[in-house]
C-alpha cells in the first residue's frame, strides 16, 4: 500500500503545474475532520488547495478562466489540473446542482453527483447492489403509514422479528432502529410520518452478528479495512457511535465483492459495509463520504 501511495503522490505532482485540490464539504467546524485531513495532506505535497463549506461557494468564468470563490478566498481552476473532493452528503438541490455544474465543465469530481445520490438513498443503493447480484438482507419499502400498508410490507419482507427499520437518508448510524414487534413497527412508522409526511422508510431483515466490516475502496483497490464491533447494549457498530474497531483480513472473495459493490454505485472513493454470515457477505450499504479516523 505504501508503494501505491508514493506512486500516486509522484503522479499528482509530476506535471509542470501541480494539481490543485478543491474540497467542498457540507460539514462545519470540528465535524469536517476528513476534509481538513485532505487539505493538510495536499498542502504537504505542495498542492494549492481550496477548502470551503458549500454555503456561499460560487464558480465564475471570465476571459477564459474559471475561478472558485467564497466570502474569504478564491482560486483559479482548470479542468486540466483541478480535482474536486466532496465531503459529507449534500442533499440541498443548490449543492447538488453545483456538483452537476462542476462535472459539466469537465472537472474530475470525487464522488460524482450520481454516486452521491445513489448512496444517499438506501433503497436505491439496495437496487444497485442487487443488479450486481450481491447478497443483501431482504429489504422492503413502507410507502405510507396506513396499517394495511405496513402489514403488507411485513408480509413481503417475510422474516421474523426483530427487524431493522431505516429512514432512506441517514448516516453514522442515525435513522436506524431495531424493531421487536409489529405493534412497535406500526407506532414508529406512524410517528415518523407524523413528524415528516415526506419521510421515506424501509424495513430490513435483521442479520445477527457481533460485528460488521467496513472497507475503503479507492478506484479498483482496497485502501483500508476494519472490523467494527457491535456496541454493548446496542445493535449498531458505527465508530461515530462509539463502536470499537480492530484489524480484519479480507478473503479474496470479499475483496472482489467489495470492489463490485463500489462499482455498482459508480464510486471512486467509497466505504463498503458488510456482515460475514454463513459463508457469504451480506452487504449493508455503500457510503460516498467515508470518514478516515
Amino acid at each position: 500500500m505504501e508503494g501505491s501511495l508514493q506512486s500516486f503522490k509522484s503522479f499528482i505532482t509530476e506535471e509542470r503545474q501541480p494539481y490543485k485540490v478543491v474540497i467542498l464539504t457540507v460539514e462545519h467546524g470540528d465535524k469536517s475532520i476528513t476534509a481538513k485531513k485532505f487539505e493538510k495532506e495536499a498542502k504537504k505535497m505542495g498542492l494549492q488547495t481550496f477548502l470551503s463549506n458549500f454555503k456561499g461557494v460560487s464558480i465564475s468564468f471570465e476571459d477564459g478562466i474559471y475561478v472558485i470563490q467564497d466570502k474569504e478566498k478564491s482560486l483559479e481552476i482548470s479542468s486540466k489540473d483541478t480535482i474536486f473532493f466532496i465531503r459529507g452528503t449534500p442533499v440541498k438541490d443548490s449543492h447538488l446542482d453545483l456538483i452537476s455544474e462542476i462535472e459539466r465543465i469537465g472537472f474530475t469530481c470525487i464522488n460524482s453527483r450520481s454516486t452521491i445520490s445513489i448512496c444517499a438513498d438506501k433503497y436505491r443503493s439496495y437496487v444497485k447492489l442487487k443488479d450486481f447480484n450481491l447478497t443483501q438482507p431482504n429489504t422492503v419499502l413502507i410507502p405510507d403509514d396506513e396499517e394495511e400498508t405496513i402489514k403488507n410490507s411485513l408480509e413481503k419482507l417475510d422474516t421474523k422479528f426483530p427487524i431493522i427499520l431505516k429512514t432512506l437518508r441517514g448516516s453514522k448510524g442515525v435513522g436506524v432502529l431495531f424493531i421487536e414487534s409489529e405493534r412497535a413497527l406500526t407506532s414508529i412508522v406512524q410517528l415518523l410520518y407524523k413528524e415528516d409526511k415526506d419521510t421515506d422508510i424501509l424495513i430490513q431483515e435483521y442479520i445477527e452478528s457481533k460485528f460488521d466490516v467496513r472497507v475503503l475502496v479507492l478506484g479498483n483497490k482496497i485502501l483500508a479495512t476494519m472490523k467494527r464491533n457491535v456496541i454493548e447494549g446496542d445493535f449498531r457498530s458505527n465508530y461515530s457511535q462509539g463502536g470499537e474497531v480492530e484489524k480484519y483480513d479480507l478473503s479474496e472473495e470479499e475483496k472482489r465483492n467489495c470492489i463490485l459493490a463500489a462499482k455498482s454505485v459508480g464510486g471512486d472513493f467509497v466505504a463498503v459495509d458488510f456482515i460475514p454470515h454463513k459463508g457469504e457477505q451480506y452487504f449493508l450499504e455503500v457510503n460516498s463520504s467515508p470518514g478516515t479516523d
